[in-house]
């Protein structure tokens, strides 16, 4: 593969084997000779994509996932824990032990590209960035109770739980898995929901509460003055009584680089 740019996504950190791993970094890239730029992931702008050949992600789970909120097309991202002994990386494919290898491998095109499934979710109006992990559609204090209107493959149900999760592969060994959900394949093409804590009562009664979105759009009509739907676990959006947001399996997936 012909890397001309490459662009590094990096977060600030505080310890030194982050530090080290941005030199080291800097280091291979200039022995070389690839055209570099280090851009921190709070300072990120969709205009330093353009023209970029790979995208690197020095940091952890999500510094990775704040770079591909950015990308959009078939640009392969890299995935660099940059403190193995702080940070569990399990979207990351390198470290800087094994980074300057790994590099190479990408020139000599001894690497695999894994199509990680995303999801499309619209507020509204409002467009919302792909996700790659999952969607959490709830009060935005847990322990009050989530109140929404669920229209889902031909059925409709209101419900009363702790909120409703959907995720990717991706997501399924995270929050999903802790939530009670099966992990999957980070390929399928397909997202699975999860109602946490749902509650039964006179009058509202979850039944919904487990399924699959395949090509279905599945729709959440808010009920709650103060809801939220939290992307990635770490992008928040307002979820105000009346709101509808519609979640689907989208047609670009992530393509992440990672090796035999």
């Amino acid at each position: 593969m012909e890397i001309r740019k490459v662009l590094a996504v990096y977060k600030k950190g505080k310890l030194p084997e982050h530090f080290k791993t941005i030199e080291v970094i800097k280091g291979i890239l200039d022995k070389k000779q690839i055209k570099h730029k280090f851009v921190l992931k709070d300072d990120l702008k969709p205009q330093h994509f353009k023209d970029v050949d790979l995208v690197l992600s020095v940091g952890g789970d999500g510094t990775f996932l704040e770079a591909s909120h950015f990308i959009k097309n078939d640009m392969p991202l890299l995935g660099i824990n940059s403190d193995v002994k702080t940070s569990e990386g399990h979207l990351t494919s390198a470290d800087r032990f094994d980074f300057e290898k790994k590099i190479q491998s990408i020139l000599d095109g001894k690497f695999k590209i894994e199509k990680r499934t995303r999801l499309e979710a619209r507020l509204d109006s409002k467009k919302i960035p792909l996700v790659l992990n999952d969607v959490y559609i709830g009060e935005d204090v847990h322990y009050k109770a989530s109140r929404y209107i669920l229209k889902f493959n031909g059925m409709e149900e209101e419900q009363k739980n702790s909120g409703i999760l959907i995720s990717t592969g991706s997501g399924s060994t995270a929050w999903y898995k802790s939530a009670g959900g099966k992990p999957f394949s980070k390929t399928a093409k397909e997202a699975r929901f999860i109602v946490r804590e749902p509650y039964r009562g006179r009058l509202t009664k979850c039944t919904i509460c487990t399924g699959k979105l395949k090509d279905e759009v599945m729709q959440i009509i808010s009920k709650m003055y103060n809801g939220c739907i939290a992307v990635d676990s770490f992008k928040v959006f307002n979820f105000e009584r009346g709101d509808t947001v519609r979640i689907k399996v989208s047609d670009k997936p992530l393509h992440t680089v990672v090796f035999c």
